[in-house]
């Protein structure tokens, strides 16, 4: 059997069979305390496709963070097929502040597709969508409420996607 291709992100290189976290820098704090994109990859030993689960977009909703710990700690992630790309905290600024936005007062869900020399939003908007969500075919980014708000449970698909209606019909939807 042919070995599988590794899976390259960032400056990493992640062999079939193997997991690792990167960490693709986003910034610097005014104390030089760098900030970084945190994906954890892992990359099955046979072929199947590239999945992202990430939360903490809106760094006051919580609870997906530790949904997605437990997704880490599920022991049918060692056989699995495909690519697992994990994203725990994708708003670290507002995680560690409790905010729903960046310290440039911007909400990231509001600023895709982003750039590469924009506003810090921006910046953190592309990276995640050019190294995390552009790259697989299927993605679930967790949202919760945070405090003083209520969700109602949600799946939102894009409607001209096949693949994406094949899932919400898996999960009883019509």
């Amino acid at each position: 059997m042919t070995q599988r291709a590794a899976f390259a992100i960032g400056d990493e290189i992640v062999p079939a069979g193997m997991r690792r976290i990167v960490h693709l820098p986003v910034s610097v704090l005014s104390d030089h305390t760098p900030v970084n994109l945190s994906v954890e990859v892992i990359h099955g030993r046979r072929d199947g496709p590239v999945v992202f689960v990430s939360a903490a977009v809106h760094g006051d909703e919580v609870i997906g963070v530790e949904i997605v710990r437990r997704l880490l700690r599920a022991p049918a992630l060692r056989g699995m097929r495909g690519t697992l790309l994990v994203v725990p905290i994708v708003n670290t600024y507002g995680f560690l502040s409790h905010s729903r936005y960046l310290p440039d007062r911007r909400d990231l869900n509001r600023s895709f597709p982003g750039s590469r020399g924009g506003s810090l939003a921006s910046r953190l908007a592309h990276l995640f969508l050019t190294e995390v969500v552009s790259r697989a075919s299927l993605g679930i980014d967790l949202h919760s409420a945070a405090i003083h708000r209520t969700n109602l449970p949600q799946i939102r698909v894009s409607p001209g996607n096949v693949d994406t209606l094949i899932w919400r019909g898996c999960l009883g939807r019509r």
